[in-house]
């Protein structure tokens, strides 16, 4: 009765803290935990980007409204838009669309009358997407893409002196702890449309450098973590310049030592298990690559508690102690996976519920250490008597009773 109730109140009062836990042996758990592996937009950071710094092949902008937004950029934001979506869910694509709203509303460069004929999503082997477009009058078709720096470099197929070049482009937009996507556009006048987005001639045009704070609780809240001997991990799609940055921003042991995607695939466990245990950064990870982060930890016999948000999540959420979901923008199979859901997508809130999980493990600790101290009296109490014949009883039953249902459980 004093575990279930204990547990129970500490889910209540964690609940009024924005974490939701779903069952209740991971609020013990929670007050076990060693490490926390967390996402960086969203849960560091406050998902909420803006443009700040445009590049468009020859020269940088640094967005503001003194400066205002000159010609040669246009393109860049133009290519931007078109391969985004047209009503976003994505908070980039969010920000490059107010972008356009602001700047480029009323001119040649905003296309709400060109037909969207098919789009070329995201893949795990290519971080770029294509849309391509047709309009009225013309055989010719668009395609607009954007993504990853490197990916978009691929697809263009540019030398290798120009996209060293365009590297440091990147990195000194990284440098800034910006999220940078490169954009690119092709035409081609064939009715058919190629399978792989490769078969495209695609020409280089710029890239956009994102801004996204991070959350003014969170630099605490590392420390809080620290303090109670727990490390943290920063899980990012970003560049490793961009992840390191903000690393360091947050206040991350050895912010300067990363682990990039492709480093993960051709690792074997052993080999990232010694690593693991070292670096606190991994950058451009797909979601399918955290289960093996989870495993590595486990190999070193951590509690771990994962943050996921998304359906290839769910499988790093299953593996971890704790599987920890995000409530606002998550997907009801990662919730589902999970042992706890923030309400709130707030890094605060996940130090918030350990320290609330160790608190109510101290308090079980000292309540059934309460248990056995008065039962071992009103036991020894009871049987004395049996060994004396001429002793009286020393407790009635009456006493035994309220010793047991009022005493007992209320001071426990």
């Amino acid at each position: 009765a004093v575990v279930t109730i204990a547990l129970s109140l500490g889910v209540q009062k964690m609940t009024k803290r924005h974490a939701l836990v779903r069952r209740l042996a991971a609020v013990e758990t929670l007050g076990s935990t060693t490490y926390i592996c967390s996402d960086k937009t969203g849960t560091l950071t406050e998902n909420r980007m803006t443009v700040t710094m445009l590049y468009n092949g020859s020269d940088f902008l640094t967005v503001s409204k003194e400066i205002g937004f000159p010609e040669p950029f246009h393109e860049v934001i133009e290519y931007g838009i078109l391969s985004s979506q047209v009503n976003p869910f994505d908070p980039m694509e969010k920000a490059i669309i107010l972008m356009g709203d602001n700047y480029l509303k009323g001119t040649e460069h905003i296309h709400r009358d060109w037909e969207m004929e098919k789009e070329y999503p995201l893949s795990r082997d290519l971080l770029a997407m294509s849309r391509v477009f047709s309009y009225t009058g013309t055989r010719e078709k668009t395609i607009a893409a954007k993504g990853a720096p490197e990916a978009i470099f691929d697809l263009c197929h540019l030398p290798a002196g120009e996209v060293a070049t365009l590297a440091s482009a990147v990195e000194k937009m990284s440098l800034n702890g910006l999220r940078v996507l490169g954009v690119a556009r092709a035409k081609i006048s064939e009715p058919d449309l190629p399978d792989i987005q490769h078969d495209f001639d695609f020409r280089f045009i710029g890239l956009i450098g994102l801004y996204d704070p991070i959350r003014e609780t969170v630099p605490l809240a590392i420390q809080e973590c620290y303090q109670a001997g727990i490390r943290v991990i920063m899980i990012t799609g970003d560049y490793p310049v961009s992840a390191m940055n903000i690393a360091r921003d947050i206040g991350l042991k050895n912010p300067w030592a990363s682990i990039t995607g492709n480093e993960l695939q051709v690792m074997s466990d052993e080999e990232l298990a010694v690593r693991i245990r070292e670096v606190n950064v991994f950058a451009r990870i797909v979601p399918e690559q955290k289960l093996k982060i989870v495993d590595a930890l486990k190999k070193n016999n951590e509690i771990v508690a994962m943050t996921g948000d998304g359906v290839n999540d769910a499988p790093a959420l299953k593996a971890a102690n704790i599987g920890i979901a995000m409530g606002d923008r998550g997907t009801d199979v990662a919730r589902e996976s999970s042992s706890l859901v923030l309400m709130d997508d707030n890094f605060s809130s996940i130090v918030g519920a350990i320290r609330m999980g160790r608190r109510i493990f101290d308090n079980l600790q000292k309540a059934l250490a309460y248990i056995f101290a008065i039962h071992v009296p009103i036991a020894g109490l009871s049987l004395i008597p049996v060994f004396f014949a001429d002793l009286p009883l020393l407790l009635w039953p009456a006493h035994i009773v309220f010793l047991e249902l009022i005493i007992d459980p209320a001071c426990s």
